[in-house]
C-alpha cells in the first residue's frame, strides 16, 4: 500500500465517521499568529543551515500555525482522530494531516486498561509535548530532541498500550507497557545526517517533505517512505505516581535495509534506531521539571559502503505556574551528531537557552512570549557560512493564539 492509497483509507475512514458519529463529534480551531525577530542567515527551514525556525530575513509578522483537529466517536469504544495543519511555509502541500488514526478504548477490566491505534500518529516518546495537536504547554519552540521527532519521526501503523492501574488497588503508582508496528518511516534519520538538529516547532505533515534541505545522497527528505517492505517496531514501559511523577523509556528500530533503494527514484533506506529515557516531576505550588535523553544512530550503505550517523540529545526544562493564568519556563539543550565517514559531512555539535512566559487570559485566547539562544557548530554549516567556529542564532517570538471548538482548548 503506497501513499495515494493510504490517503483514500484516512479519507474513508473520515467519511464513514462522519457519517455514523457527527452528532457526537468534538472539534478544535485555532490561529496562532506570531511577530518575530531572528538573526539566523538562513534556517534550516529557509533553505540553510541555522538551527532555528525563522531566518533573519523572516523577522516580522509570520503564520505560527492554523490547525483544524476533530475527535469523532464510533459507538462506545471507537473514536476517529484527525488533526491538519498549515504552517505558512508550505513544501508539498499549504496542508497537511499531522495525524490520523482510528483509537479502540475498551473499559478497564481487572485493574488493566488497553488503548489501540491504528494509522498515524505520534510515538510515545515525548514528555513535553504534551498539549492538544501534539505541541508544548511550556514553550513556543520544541527541545531539540522533540523537534527531530516532529519532522522525521511518525507511526504508520499499529500501537497498542496496556496500564496495570495500581491506584484502583490503593498503590500509588501504575505501570504501562506500548510496543508499536509501523512502516512508511525509512528516510528517518535523512535529515539529521544532512544538517543536525533544530529547535523549532513545525511538524512535517504526513507524505510532505521536511524542509529544502537535501540528504547526503542528493535525495529530496520526505521521511514517510516505504522501500523495502519490513516493518518497523518500538516498545516501551513507564511508570506514574498521577499527578506528580512520570518515569518513562523506549526503544525504537524502523530496521529499513541500509542497502535497499526505490527502484524509481533511487532514493535509500535510511536504517534509524534509538533508545529513550525521561521523567517528569510535579511538585508543590506548580512546579514542573522534565528530563529527557535519547541516543541513536542512522547509517546508509549505497554500494555496500556503510555511512553512520550516531546522534544524541537530552535536555532539562523547569516551569512555574503562577496563578492560574500565568507561566514561566526555561529550557537548556545539549545535541549531537557525529559522522563515521571519510569526511565529517553532516557532523554537528551545539546547546541551547530556551526562556518563555504564558500569559492565560481566558476567553479562548493565549499569549507567549519566549527567546531562544542557540549556539551551534557543524562540518555543512560552516563551510555555507565560510565559519570555522561556533555560530550563535538568537530568535525572539511574541504568540497571540486564539482557540475555539466545540469543548475547551
Amino acid at each position: 500500500m503506497g501513499p495515494r492509497e493510504i490517503r483514500l483509507a484516512l479519507a474513508a475512514s473520515a467519511l464513514l465517521a462522519g457519517a455514523t458519529a457527527t452528532h457526537a463529534a468534538t472539534w478544535e480551531l485555532d490561529l496562532d499568529l506570531r511577530a518575530v525577530t531572528s538573526d539566523a542567515t538562513t534556517s534550516v527551514l529557509d533553505g540553510g543551515y541555522n538551527p532555528t525556525r525563522f531566518s533573519g530575513h523572516q523577522s516580522g509578522l509570520q503564520l505560527g500555525r492554523l490547525r483544524l483537529a476533530l475527535d469523532a466517536p464510533i459507538g462506545e469504544v471507537w473514536k476517529l482522530h484527525l488533526d491538519a495543519s498549515a504552517w505558512g511555509d508550505a513544501y508539498e502541500n499549504p496542508v497537511g494531516l499531522t495525524e490520523a488514526y482510528l483509537q479502540f478504548r475498551p473499559y478497564p477490566s481487572h485493574n488493566l486498561r488497553v488503548r489501540v491505534k491504528a494509522g498515524a500518529f505520534f510515538a510515545p516518546v515525548s514528555l513535553e509535548n504534551g498539549a492538544a495537536g501534539w505541541a508544548s504547554p511550556y514553550t513556543l519552540s520544541y527541545s531539540a530532541l522533540n523537534s527531530w521527532l516532529a519532522e522525521e519521526v511518525r507511526t504508520v501503523g499499529l500501537e497498542t498500550k496496556v496500564d496495570w492501574l495500581g491506584t484502583r488497588s490503593g498503590l500509588p503508582f501504575d505501570i504501562g507497557a506500548v510496543a508499536g508496528v509501523f512502516g512508511w518511516n525509512e528516510l528517518a534519520g535523512a535529515a539529521l545526517a544532512g544538517r543536525g538538529f533544530i529547535l523549532d516547532d513545525r511538524q512535517t505533515p504526513l507524505f510532505d517533505s521536511a524542509g529544502k534541505v537535501e540528504s547526503p545522497t542528493g535525495a529530496r527528505i520526505d521521511p514517510f517512505r516505504q522501500i523495502d517492505g519490513r516493518a518497523g517496531y518500538y516498545g516501551g514501559v513507564d511508570l506514574q505516581y498521577p499527578g506528580r511523577l512520570v518515569i518513562a523509556a523506549l526503544t525504537y528500530d524502523n530496521r529499513a535495509d541500509p542497502t535497499a533503494a526505490d527502484a524509481a527514484s533511487h532514493v535509500i533506506a535510511w536504517r534509524t534506531t534509538f533508545d529513550s529515557v525521561g521523567a517528569r516531576m510535579e511538585y508543590g505550588a506548580g512546579w514542573t521539571a522534565i528530563a529527557q535523553w535519547l541516543q541513536g544512530q542512522t547509517e546508509i550503505s549505497p554500494g555496500g559502503h556503510l555511512r553512520e550517523w550516531p546522534f544524541n540529545a537530552r535536555y532539562v526544562l523547569l516551569s512555574k505556574r503562577i496563578g492560574r493564568r500565568h507561566m514561566l519556563s526555561v529550557r537548556y539543550d545539549r545535541f549531537e551528531v557525529d559522522s563515521r565517514n571519510a569526511e565529517a559531512d553532516g557532523a554537528q555539535a551545539g546547546h541551547a537557552w530556551t526562556a518563555a512566559y504564558v500569559f492565560d487570559p481566558g476567553k479562548a485566547w493565549t499569549v507567549t512570549v519566549e527567546w531562544l539562544r542557540v549556539t551551534s557548530s557543524s562540518y555543512s554549516g560552516s563551510e555555507i557560512l565560510d565559519s570555522a567556529g561556533p555560530v550563535r542564532d538568537n530568535q525572539a517570538q511574541l504568540s497571540v493564539r486564539y482557540a475555539l471548538g466545540s469543548t475547551p482548548y
